[in-house]
């Protein structure tokens, strides 16, 4: 009978696609590595392995032989993770990649809730790599998520806004068209938005185009909105950053059958199997607060 264990030696092989590093991560010696793999493919009667002196790779059967492997692998780790953690509460460090100030009102409560939990957070609007950057989490607003390797949550959905503040608007007159925009000071968030032209998007899909040249540009979305608050123009800002100073009257939204987009945001995660509870419990959390991203 083929182990269990010999099954996920291979997988750890496949993955790394190295003997060495192989037996580096299971703490056992590259021969024995090699001897189990050999000793699976004459059990199955079929070659797993290209093996040259200076490389390695799956064959056809060896690539779906992994495929199995590794979702037997994450059932089995799964499995076992949710019964140890059945009686555990959520502690340690959570490293997390946002794009707002905007969220710390969410993450505050789920401290509260979970105290010996403990957050780095690192705020960034640009694409965060979690692997590079350490994180456990992203969270993400993209229409789509570049890279198809890691896992996915959608947590909900934020609507993106023309917004300016009253003040600024009383200087340069009614705003009715997109056309108007144009004699307006344009505060660029220029990982989001580019230098040269925005594209607007009503809520039938329908886009609008306007060249322009932004009066400033900056890299993050709390930039963009202090900029706003100043007086020196509008910009587009996602929902959840300004519900408050749209309810108190300090920002005003321009032109909303022009720019209505409808964009959801991700809890951006590398794997299911290793989650710790502390982060499946922060995942759980963001599911519930669906409502506080609109």
């Amino acid at each position: 009978m083929i182990s269990l264990d010999d099954m996920m030696v291979f997988a750890k092989v496949a993955e790394k696609q190295s003997f060495t590093q192989a037996a580096d991560d299971l703490g056992i010696g590259k021969a024995r590595v090699s001897q189990i793999v050999s000793k699976l493919e004459q059990a199955l009667n079929t070659r797993l392995l290209h093996r040259t002196t200076r490389s390695l790779s799956l064959t056809d059967a060896g690539a779906h032989y992994y495929e199995k492997c590794k979702m037997i692998g994450d059932i089995a780790t799964q499995a076992n993770a949710e019964t140890q953690d059945v009686n555990q509460v959520p502690s340690g460090t959570i490293r997390i990649s946002t794009p707002s100030t905007a969220l710390v009102d969410i993450l505050s409560e789920f401290l509260h809730r979970y105290p010996e939990v403990r957050l780095d957070i690192i705020e960034s609007d640009s694409y965060s790599n979690l692997i590079e950057s350490r994180c456990d989490i992203a969270l993400r607003a993209s229409s789509t998520l570049e890279d198809s390797s890691l896992y996915a949550v959608k947590l909900g959905y934020f609507c993106d806004m023309i917004c300016a503040s009253p003040t600024y608007l009383a200087t340069v007159g009614t705003v009715d068209t997109a056309d108007d925009l144009l004699r307006l000071d344009w505060i660029s968030h220029h990982i989001v938005h580019g230098d040269k032209q925005l594209t607007f998007t009503n809520n039938q899909g329908q886009t609008t185009h306007l060249a322009h040249t932004p009066k400033v540009q900056v890299r993050t979305a709390a930039s963009v909105k202090e900029f706003v608050l100043n007086d020196l123009g509008f910009a587009i800002m996602p929902s959840f950053m300004m519900k408050e100073e749209l309810a108190q009257g300090k920002l005003i939204r321009l032109l909303p059958e022009i720019h209505d987009l409808q964009i959801p945001i991700y809890a951006v995660y590398q794997e299911k199997a290793f989650m710790p509870l502390r982060v499946r419990a922060l995942i759980d959390f963001l599911k519930q607060k669906e409502n506080a991203f609109g």
